[in-house]
């Protein structure tokens, strides 16, 4: 499965750097349950990180890496662990809530290989400083998706505040709320109206449904979680682990397998960015 540096990567992984996080919003998938995670987290020195980062490029090459956590950029030596495996692995996709030491790291990262996904969150996020933040950062070369999550006490302004990010120059990702709030479950008690500005049509629940297919996730992709256990995806989670990544003798599952899950919201299945050898790439999450 290895494949040549100069060739598109035939493999992603998404790092889950931490369950930890300096924001609490009220409709995260942890919300309320960051303690119970916490105990899990192991924290590597950059060296470490490094070194296994570089097995990986022996064994399949050059990959495409997408980071995200809790707020990556809390974990300890982020940046200098992102910098250096930017030299061995690219394109590498980070998703941050732009709160931490974001400018630092942009003025030493190589936008050709890095690209930086920015979640508007309304709960701590004043719109206006957080455009400027976003503008910065795209006037630097970096490019990613702009996301923010459609809960549903949110939908009152959600309309406007895409217009304001729009008149600034910039798209928003919606990521429809999937969850119960107050004794309603979402997404399919948004309303016909609110879909529409989501963009997801009323078959989106039947397009997400991904059970007994055969899924590359787990084969040529993974997720890492902050303990070290490699899952096929973040829907298998806990019952998808197949591996260690801090296991010397890690590898990814030899052959696609049939999906456990009902649902796959995130889509983790289309494993791969459509990139050039210059490291480019379309497919940003």
């Amino acid at each position: 499965m290895r494949t040549p540096n100069n060739a598109a990567p035939a493999v992603r992984f998404t790092w889950n750097t931490h369950w930890g996080c300096n924001y609490r919003c009220s409709y995260c998938f942890f919300s309320g349950r960051w303690e119970e995670y916490a105990p899990r987290n192991v924290y590597k020195p950059a060296d470490f990180w490094v070194e296994r980062w570089q097995a990986m490029a022996e064994k399949y090459g050059r990959c495409y890496i997408v980071i995200n956590g809790g707020e990556p950029f809390t974990y300890p030596g982020f940046s200098e662990i992102v910098l250096r495996i930017s030299q061995v692995h690219w394109p590498i996709n980070i998703t941050t809530n732009a709160s931490v030491g974001l400018d630092e790291f942009t003025e030493k990262a190589d936008p050709a290989k890095i690209s930086v996904s920015l979640s508007f969150h309304p709960e701590y996020h004043d719109i206006e400083k957080f455009i400027a933040s976003m503008s910065r950062l795209r006037e630097k070369g970096f490019s990613g998706c702009n996301n923010i999550v459609a809960y549903p006490p949110f939908m009152p302004r959600l309309a406007a505040q895409l217009k304001r990010f729009e008149d600034a120059g910039h798209q928003v990702k919606i990521n429809p709320y999937i969850g119960d709030y107050q004794g309603r479950n979402y997404p399919a008690s948004f309303s016909p109206e609110e879909k529409a500005l989501m963009g997801m049509g009323e078959d989106w629940g039947e397009r997400k449904k991904r059970k007994a297919r055969d899924c590359a996730a787990g084969c040529s992709s993974a997720l890492i979680l902050p303990d070290g256990g490699v899952t096929r995806c973040g829907q298998a989670g806990d019952g998808g682990i197949f591996g260690n990544f801090f296991d010397p003798n890690f590898s990814l599952l030899a052959a696609p397998s049939p999906c456990g899950e009902e649902f796959c919201p995130c889509d983790e299945w289309k494993t791969l960015p459509d990139a050039s050898p210059e490291g480019k790439s379309s497919y940003i999450s």
